[in-house]
């Protein structure tokens, strides 16, 4: 567990209206963390993500390698951080470099290709399953929650829905 993060989200989206008025506010975050290999590579793209955040609000854009290598030197063991990664393989890549999630929220996933609706807003296929079980092996509790109103879907329910 790394105390300074209160909560890990998967959101193709990032930063929009949603996550930074319901999320933020929910936790109180003080700095917004999207962990992204391709973002993190492009300014033009990072600074409007940084530009898309409230002020008060900091945000940082890591890639996967160095935001694992922070998370292990103990960069984020406090503060009130919220981080963001776009897709389930980017997460699952962090816990596979040494990062300890406790929990992690599937929180926006469009409907591309052959993906199945779990819940409205939440869309997955098998390699996303695949990746959340693995998750799951490794100690990191995974649910499905759009907004903070919303019953929160356990990946069991999830899964059941999927067909597996």
């Amino acid at each position: 567990m790394i105390n300074g993060i209160k909560l890990v989200r998967v959101d193709f989206r990032l930063i929009h209206g949603q996550v930074v008025t319901k999320w933020s506010n929910t936790i109180t975050a003080k700095t917004i963390i999207v962990v992204n290999d391709e973002l993190s590579e492009d300014e033009f793209m990072a600074d409007i993500y940084v530009m898309a955040a409230p002020p008060g609000i900091k945000v940082e854009v890591l890639s996967i390698d160095a935001f694992a290598e922070y998370a292990q030197a103990g960069q984020f063991d406090q503060g009130s951080i919220l981080v963001l990664f776009k897709n389930i393989e980017d997460v699952r890549s962090a816990v596979e470099r040494g990062v300890a999630f406790t929990v992690v929220q599937i929180g926006g996933l469009g409907a591309a290709g052959n993906k199945t609706s779990v819940v409205k807003g939440i869309s997955i296929d098998r390699s996303d399953a695949e990746n959340l079980i693995y998750l799951k092996e490794q100690g990191v509790e995974v649910f499905f929650q759009v907004t903070p109103e919303e019953t929160k879907l356990t990946l069991d329910k999830a899964l059941k829905k999927l067909g597996g």
